[in-house]
């Protein structure tokens, strides 16, 4: 492909070429904003537009930079997960917490619509930049998520230990809905987990954990690119697993976030009483009117101190 300038700031015919493939994919998951780098890769991957490559990956991350510096591609489209802000911001004055608290009183009540389900659930995901799609889609059950990057410290499934025991204590099992990598790390995550808390933890019986994805039907039915560099054969797993899937090895990330939405969704809603999770959601509208109508009254006490 030819590199001669296009005109458009200094961008060669290749770049420009990429960075409108680039803008179509993030108009077409808009809706998902704000993917991760390693999404839109993939999916210029699956649509045959790049090479599955590092060289590829490592060329689209400069030319997402340079785009959005140059404003062609706007700030909140991409995030990086990997870095975030500890706020210590305050108000303004007491004027200004009086206002803000009253707007919010009252606000975000949500009812546990899992408390009369048989089993409590958890949203397990291996990647952190996955984690608010999974979010996303587990949000309206009141399913909590939980980014499980790489093999969990012993202190975190300690943490996890802690709520299956209370969920326990509360006569309901645990189960573990687990999406993450399909290669020899990605698929031995969930059964390492699994050992330390039901035998090493003494949880036999009160938790379960099941892989929803990636699977290898679930590679071939969405048409999902391998990943060349996951099969590093220096990995003890990596004969163990080969010798079960052969060379496949696929990222969660290679997933539409549409797609992993929806097999968030179905997966937990399998677990789920649908009839007695309506019942609570109707239950649920009910209330808010309610703190509707209370927060109305205050909002009008407080303004009538303040005259």
């Amino acid at each position: 492909m030819s590199r001669r300038d296009t005109g458009r700031g200094g961008w060669t015919e290749d770049k420009s070429s990429l960075l409108t493939r680039v803008q179509a994919v993030l108009e077409d998951l808009n809706g998902y904003w704000p993917l991760t780098l390693r999404q839109v890769y993939y999916q210029l991957v699956a649509a045959g537009d790049i090479a599955n490559r590092r060289s590829t990956y490592q060329k689209l991350s400069r030319v997402l930079v340079q785009a959005r510096l140059e404003n062609h591609v706007t700030w909140g489209a991409i995030e990086d997960r990997a870095r975030s802000i500890l706020n210590s911001a305050g108000w303004t004055d007491a004027a200004d917490f009086i206002t803000d608290q009253t707007e919010r009183y009252l606000e975000g009540y949500r009812r546990d619509l899992l408390r009369g389900q048989e089993h409590a659930l958890e949203v397990w995901v291996e990647k952190d930049a996955l984690s608010h799609v999974c979010y996303r889609a587990a949000f309206p059950y009141c399913v909590p998520v939980v980014v499980a990057r790489g093999f969990s410290s012993v202190s975190y499934l300690n943490d996890a230990a802690e709520r299956i025991r209370a969920n326990g204590r509360r006569g309901k099992g645990t189960v573990i809905l687990y999406f993450g990598d399909l290669d020899p790390s990605g698929y031995e995550m969930l059964p390492a987990m699994m050992f330390t808390l039901q035998d090493e933890m003494g949880l036999e019986g009160w938790v379960q954990g099941l892989r929803c994805a990636l699977t290898p039907e679930q590679v071939e039915q969405h048409g999902l690119p391998t990943n060349p560099d996951a099969l590093k054969l220096t990995d003890t797993r990596a004969k163990k697993y080969i010798e079960r899937f052969g060379n496949l090895a696929v990222e969660l990330d290679a997933l539409r976030p549409d797609a992993l939405e929806g097999l968030v969704r179905g997966s937990i809603e399998s677990w789920l009483d649908l009839g007695r999770l309506q019942a609570d959601q109707k239950a649920q509208a009910s209330e808010r009117k309610s703190l509707g109508r209370l927060r109305k009254k205050v909002r009008a006490l407080v303004a009538s101190e303040g005259r």
